[in-house]
């Protein structure tokens, strides 16, 4: 009987199979984007998930051309899968396709079996931590401590309830997710991804790689890692740049939201030199690739040919260390107030304009799924008036203030 190929299920996504994420509190869940929790259970251990219930419906639909379970929890993909020809779950498949033959058949031949086995290949692992030194526009207080101090000096509310704190972090969570990845997972895994909170500023980060060294298993394994690109400290004497040359490759994505002054601006209080110093400093690692990459929300949306045109100098300096910028997913969910459906239409033809100005072939496919957007999703003004509070409240507590960079959007600022 011949293995079923991939390709012949109707809408088909690898990551319920294969993959699992953590979040900052331990839950597990087949994926980075899927919109919410949505029900995952929370304090099951990886044997426990990978037995679930919730995990063999959700790839009995998969499997069948979909369901409510995949409708659900696959809403961020199949949105823009309508806007644009990129989606999370188009890159996966592209990346067992190019980068993965091998585990893309191991992958059809397992899909062959009862999948009682635990079949994970890649991890992305959120370190139980929100520590993070940004105060991000369109970023909440699970992913970042210095959010939520700042949610308390505006009045705002936490999602983390921590009382009068503001910093969360686990000790015996991330030993015991270690020690089961020990167990369990890391003697297989072939791509290891690290994103926070700031993951280079997280212990937890450091005790998994070195574990995964110890065991002499990272010459077979990617590096993933998702920074702000500001902090590389150093923890048990050895920094980012000790571990890095240990994986087989690694591919580092700097996380940013505009070229200089204006990630600056969104990104605050980061310095826009320190992190293009430690871009260069990553860049020149063997078997090291940098990939700049940033949300789409409503206060960068305009003007992400910015960061098209710098990344133009980088990829002629460096053409072998850097990928071309990416334009990530929407912002959705909890930051729904940057969603960029709450960009006025007088602003989005103004933007329309930018990059009709500013056209760059070399991002011909992000530049019409930008345009797509601002044509084609809804304007949401009660939300615009909500995003303007949060922006109005931040730039009076930073000493900021949007007009300098924006100056469009004067007529709802004020």
């Amino acid at each position: 009987m011949m293995t079923k190929k991939l390709e012949e299920y109707e809408w088909f996504c690898p990551q319920p199979f294969m993959n699992i994420v953590t979040d900052v509190f331990g839950k597990i869940k087949p994926c980075c984007v899927i919109k919410g929790n949505n029900a995952w259970d929370g304090d099951q251990t990886i044997e426990e998930y990978s037995k679930s219930d919730k995990l063999k419906q959700f790839r009995k639909e998969m499997l069948e051309g979909g369901g409510p379970t995949v409708k659900s929890n696959c809403e961020v993909c199949i949105e823009q899968e309508k806007h644009s020809p990129e989606s999370h779950r188009k890159t996966y498949n592209r990346y067992l396709d190019h980068q993965k033959p091998e585990l893309k058949k191991e992958l059809e031949e397992y899909l062959e079996t009862d999948m009682d086995t635990p079949f994970v290949r890649t991890m992305e692992w959120i370190a139980p931590s929100n520590f993070c030194n940004l105060r991000c526009h369109m970023c909440g207080s699970g992913n970042s401590s210095s959010i939520a101090k700042e949610n308390q000096q505006i009045g705002q509310r936490n999602v983390l309830r921590l009382g009068n704190k503001t910093l969360y972090k686990n000790d015996d969570k991330a030993e015991s997710f270690i020690q089961e990845c020990d167990d369990l997972v890391i003697d297989n895994l072939v791509e290891l991804k690290l994103t926070g909170g700031e993951t280079l500023a997280i212990k937890y980060n450091y005790d998994l790689m070195k574990r995964i060294v110890e065991r002499d298993l990272a010459k077979n394994m990617d590096l993933r890692i998702t920074t702000n690109g500001t902090l590389t400290p150093k923890f048990d004497g050895k920094d980012i740049f000790d571990y890095i040359p240990e994986f087989k490759s690694c591919l580092i994505n700097i996380s940013i939201e505009g070229w200089g002054k204006r990630n600056e601006y969104i990104r605050y209080p980061s310095n826009w030199d320190v992190i293009y110093r430690n871009s260069k400093r990553f860049a020149s690692i063997d078997d090291t690739k940098v990939l700049f990459v940033s949300t789409i929300n409503s206060i960068n949306v305009g003007y992400l040919w910015e960061i098209a045109k710098g990344m133009d100098h980088l990829l002629d300096e460096f053409p072998n260390s850097y990928y071309p910028f990416s334009t990530g997913s929407l912002v959705w969910g909890s930051m729904e107030k940057y969603v960029i459906t709450n960009v006025p239409p007088d602003i989005r033809e103004h933007y329309a304009q930018l990059y009709f100005e500013n056209w760059n072939k070399r991002y011909d496919q992000d530049f019409k799924k930008i345009l797509d957007y601002l044509e084609t999703l809804p304007y949401d003004e009660e939300l615009m008036h909500k995003m303007m509070k949060d922006v109005k409240s931040r730039d009076i507590n930073r000493g900021t203030c949007l007009l300098d960079l924006a100056p469009e959007w004067k007529p709802y600022y004020e």
